[in-house]
């Protein structure tokens, strides 16, 4: 009776070693997972990092090559203010015109030139793409940024 016990015994010992092997194998792969999971919560964050960025440093040289020319806007403005008011102040450029001296609108005739359209930078991005250029080389052509090809390509993955 007694070895009946301990066979018994021995086998809910195994049992039960069997069942804590299984638990520990699951909570690693749970852990390897977590694991995953941050390290690519941390390259989409690095992505868009350097993403946002490259933005920054797109905007800074857009204002600084929108600068001369704003500031030749403004004096443009200012040139015709000067001019407006000068009308102001002589009367005697004022005229009313009478309805007979007022001219029909009529659209500009066309030069018979064709239209040309331009494929948006996002087509041209997966065309380059699908004709083997890596993003360094589709940056270069395209004048962006490597990292926002490097974005866009992804995002834009078939899976």
């Amino acid at each position: 009776m007694s070895t009946f016990l301990l066979v018994i015994s021995f086998i809910i010992d195994g049992v039960i070693i069997l069942a804590l092997l299984t638990i520990s194998n699951r909570v690693k792969k749970n852990e390897e997972l977590e694991m995953r999971q941050e390290e690519v919560a941390r390259e989409i964050e690095d992505m868009f990092t350097s993403y946002l960025m490259e933005i920054k440093e797109e905007n800074k040289r857009m204002s600084s090559w929108l600068q001369p020319e704003n500031h030749s806007t403004n004096e443009q403005a200012a040139e015709g203010e000067k001019a407006i008011v000068e009308e102001f102040e002589s009367p005697k450029h004022y005229k009313v015109k009478s309805s007979e001296e007022h001219t029909t609108y009529s659209p500009p005739l066309s030069n018979m030139q064709r239209d040309f359209f331009e494929r948006s930078d996002n087509s041209r991005i997966l065309e380059l793409r699908r004709m083997g250029y890596s993003a360094e080389e589709i940056a270069k052509k395209l004048d962006r940024g490597k990292t926002e090809i490097e974005l866009f390509i992804k995002f834009n993955q078939k899976h």
